[in-house]
């Protein structure tokens, strides 16, 4: 793999599948500038090589909430989450999950994946509570493996919504691991509903989710 330098984002890497960035790498740029600036040069990266770019985590807790907070939502065509089975040999899959921008595919590899209850609990608030705070999940769809695909979120149903994401990750029995899973994606999604800055929002889900626990 050929390291290249680029202008904003620094050190890529050029694979026969493409370039591919590093998450950790341009968390601190993103955090810098806006989000439409920002998605402009992710947009312009997807221009430069075919439409195709890979962000890319060694770890099943990747911030993700950094890289989807500083993409301009009215600029997210869709969202599919998929299965991949060429991640993590020791488990039955690990989840991705592909932006389509204006310029193309944007694909988030990482260690997802929900063999037991810590890695399960991961996949709900570092993928699907960023996704619902930032108010992405009517454009998020399930990719399954045979290419079909549906709807993440139907009708508020977000035990559905669970279950067909642990059974995408081919541990369906996950759905039973944590009690909290269905209000945290509650709290994620009235908290993304009020447009409140970036600055603020895990705080306030935070106190929607602490408020709603202790109500239980």
């Amino acid at each position: 793999m050929r390291e290249k330098e680029d202008f904003f984002f620094g050190k890529t890497h050029q694979g026969s599948k493409g370039i591919t960035l590093q998450l950790s790498d341009i968390e601190s740029l993103a955090e810098k500038v806006s989000d439409n600036f920002f998605t402009a040069q992710l947009n312009r990266m997807l221009q430069e090589h075919g439409g195709r770019l890979t962000i890319s985590d060694e770890t099943s807790l990747p911030n993700f909430w950094s890289l989807i907070d500083k993409t301009a939502i009215e600029q997210v065509g869709f969202v599919e989450i998929y299965a991949r089975y060429d991640v993590n040999d020791s488990v039955n899959a690990t989840l991705a999950c592909d932006i389509v921008l204006l310029n193309g595919v944007l694909s988030i590899k990482s260690h997802w994946c929900a063999y037991k209850e810590i890695r399960a609990g991961e996949i709900v608030s570092s993928l699907l509570v960023p996704l619902h705070l930032k108010a992405l999940q009517n454009k998020t769809y399930i990719r399954w493996d045979d290419g079909t695909t549906e709807p993440l979120l139907e009708m508020f149903d977000y035990q559905t919504e669970l279950e067909k994401v642990f059974l995408l990750a081919k541990y369906p029995s996950a759905i039973n691991c944590g009690v909290s899973y269905i209000i945290d994606l509650e709290c994620a999604t009235d908290t993304g509903r009020r447009g409140i800055s970036s600055e603020l929002v895990w705080d306030v889900y935070q106190e929607l989710r602490t408020e709603r626990c202790v109500g239980k």
